[in-house]
């Protein structure tokens, strides 16, 4: 039996979903850092498994070897030991903030409400952290599986010329189709498509975000409630004044407002002698964690991850012509086995660390 089969509609869906992908790259990522603080961007990037596979046709028929954000590798259980350790420090007081703070020779009771303002501020932000971070890597999961997922069939027609399906829904026998008919414009098409997508990926996504954030645990856990209107005359060393309102808006000042809080009784506050001589000791902790955002809010995100995702919404469109393919039916075992080796991994998945063929319960967040 022969026939025809237009490639048009999956090949479209790739192309949708390789925009729907990069998007969410690009703004979970710009979240992320907007609303918490570019160390936990770079602590989601440090590490991750499933980002290599293929995509894109022949390469000698083997497909182009391309990476993608993948999977955190140990996010949250790193989170979870960063936690502990600031809970512990903070309970000895050696953390920066209240090293700082005792230099001043405060009372017990200011020591105490210090202590108790950073303890609470971080049972707040570690849920406030790992529920960000299971919404970043759930959509991530998401749309890497529904990309990855069209793009094992268009390996296995651009790489092998045939294509084929189970004859009803429980498996077992396939019907093989071998492509008569070229396949060079559609190799092309997809190839382009893929290669746009890992040029996004591979240039302003995965190289863009190394683990370099200023001091530790204080820094992620609690810059993100130290942004208020003082901020603006601070001195970074550049022209940040736009991009530091845009944190302001994004961020807020609770933690450093009730940090400076004044009570003389030393209960609900710290004495007003004490605060004149804390606040610009915390100006010096924080100042940095600030600039470092800052440096970075134009290299990696508005001239980074936004400019790429750009470009590569303008390379990839909707394809109106159609991709008529002939085909014919073969019964011969080899490519029977082919196709359905082949249905068997998509439908089955396979248990490495590949983006290929991998269910979306398979792209395991450890």
């Amino acid at each position: 039996m022969t026939g025809t089969t237009n490639y048009k509609n999956i090949l479209n869906t790739f192309v949708g979903n390789s925009k729907a992908y990069g998007l969410d790259v690009t703004n979970r990522l710009k979240n992320l850092f907007l609303f918490n603080n570019m160390g936990l961007v770079e602590e989601l990037m440090w590490s991750r498994n499933y980002k290599q596979g293929v995509l894109g046709g022949d390469e000698t028929v083997g497909g182009i070897i391309t990476n993608l954000v993948g999977i955190p590798d140990s996010l949250f259980q790193r989170t979870i030991n960063y936690y502990t350790t600031l809970k512990t420090a903070i309970s000895s007081e050696t953390t920066t903030i209240q090293t700082s703070f005792n230099s001043l020779s405060p009372t017990d009771n200011e020591k105490l409400y210090i202590k108790e303002i950073l303890s609470k501020t971080l049972e707040n932000q570690f849920d406030y952290i790992n529920n960000n971070l299971i919404e970043v890597v759930n959509r991530l999961r998401k749309s890497q599986f529904n990309l990855t997922t069209t793009a094992d069939k268009l390996n296995f027609i651009t790489s092998n010329g045939y294509d084929g399906y189970y004859q009803n829904t429980f498996g077992g026998l396939v019907t093989a189709q071998q492509l008569t008919s070229t396949t060079t414009t559609l190799i092309q098409a997809y190839t382009g498509d893929s290669i746009s997508l890992g040029n996004f990926i591979g240039e302003y996504v995965n190289p863009t975000f190394p683990k370099n954030y200023p001091s530790g645990n204080e820094y992620i856990f609690f810059s993100n409630e130290m942004y208020t209107n003082k901020s603006l005359s601070f001195t970074f060393g550049g022209s940040y004044y736009n991009e530091l309102k845009r944190l302001i808006r994004s961020r807020n000042s609770q933690l450093y407002d009730s940090l400076l809080k004044v009570d003389d009784s030393g209960f609900k506050g710290i004495k007003l002698k004490t605060q004149r001589g804390f606040e610009p000791l915390l100006n010096d902790i924080i100042k940095p964690w600030i600039g470092y955002d800052l440096r970075y809010f134009n290299v990696r995100i508005t001239n980074g991850i936004e400019s790429g995702y750009s470009i590569l919404d303008g390379q990839l469109s909707t394809y109106t012509s159609d991709f008529n393919i002939e085909y014919g039916t073969t019964t011969g075992v080899t490519a029977e086995t082919l196709v359905r080796d082949n249905l068997r991994q998509r439908n089955g998945g396979i248990p490495d660390n590949k983006f290929n063929f991998k269910l979306e319960n398979q792209l395991h967040i450890s």
